[in-house]
């Protein structure tokens, strides 16, 4: 991940504090976990990571996603740095392989040992980069805390087979139904998923194309918080509908009612595998 942060030591101080937002799409019991890893694994690395706010000179947000995978589940996160006006001065990215877990409780076998790597993993991205950073050979263990129950943030296993037909290209029609600028980043970081990962994007005017069309539902939900579902629905040239790529999340109510920024990133990237995968080779 060298570079991400290619810059950064010309921004932040040897003294400087990094609050740590909540972090976003994983249960209670993961990101208060997280957390006290990421203090711990920041205190190794000479970090001063504090938990909430605390007037930190930056604010580091964390958002998850746990999307199954043939054998097991793949964590994925992306991690912003934002200075006290709001703008995002780095970023980290990054995925930990899970054995266990399910389609129906991806965070299910997300346990210490997982969190522990993930803090470490994202610190020395960090302490790479920040002035009096230092790497560590060891982590210092967490005690697991209790917490909700775990909700659903995966890419649902594609439910149909594609069809044969070769396409000349693929369109991500616009969002709908998305809070805040959802819709447009929404789509943008889908097409640049898919554009990234060798698939042929094509415009509306093109003939024998197929569509991934995304629908964004909230639904009420108790504790101050809003149930979110992303359907990806995948449709060949013929109009059919091939399968639909499905997230679910509970969320704080009302926290996508503006920019989405990395939350669009890591939804696209958790459903791009998905989507291709109903989609014949060939595109």
């Amino acid at each position: 991940m060298g570079g991400l942060l290619s810059g950064a030591s010309t921004i932040f101080g040897s003294s400087a504090k990094v609050d740590i937002a909540p972090i976003i799409g994983a249960p209670d019991n993961v990101t208060s976990e997280l957390t006290k890893a990421l203090v711990a694994a920041g205190n190794e690395r000479n970090l001063t990571l504090i938990p909430g706010s605390s007037g930190g000179d930056y604010t580091l947000r964390g958002y998850l996603l746990a999307a199954p995978e043939r054998r097991g589940v793949k964590v994925s996160y992306i991690w912003d740095v934002t200075d006290t006006k709001g703008a995002r001065v780095a970023r980290v990215t990054g995925e930990q392989a899970v054995s266990q877990g399910s389609a129906s409780n991806p965070w299910g076998g997300v346990d210490s040992t997982v969190i522990r790597s993930i803090a470490s993993k994202t610190t020395s991205q960090l302490a790479a980069e920040l002035p009096g950073g230092r790497s560590a050979s060891s982590s210092t263990p967490v005690a697991a805390t209790t917490g909700a129950a775990a909700p659903t943030v995966a890419a649902a296993a594609p439910r149909a087979a594609p069809a044969p037909a070769k396409p000349a290209g693929v369109v991500v029609a616009p969002v709908s139904g998305a809070p805040g600028d959802g819709s447009r980043s929404l789509t943008t970081a889908l097409k640049k998923k898919l554009y990234a990962d060798g698939v042929k994007l094509a415009n509306g005017t093109s003939a024998n194309v197929y569509t991934v069309k995304g629908i964004v539902k909230l639904t009420s939900a108790s504790g101050g918080k809003e149930n979110i579902r992303i359907d990806w629905q995948v449709i060949d040239p013929s109009g059919k509908r091939l399968g639909t790529v499905s997230q679910q999340n509970t969320i704080p109510k009302g926290s996508l009612n503006g920019p989405w920024g990395a939350i669009a990133d890591a939804a696209a990237a958790a459903a791009a595998d998905g989507i291709i995968k109903l989609l014949p080779k060939s595109s």
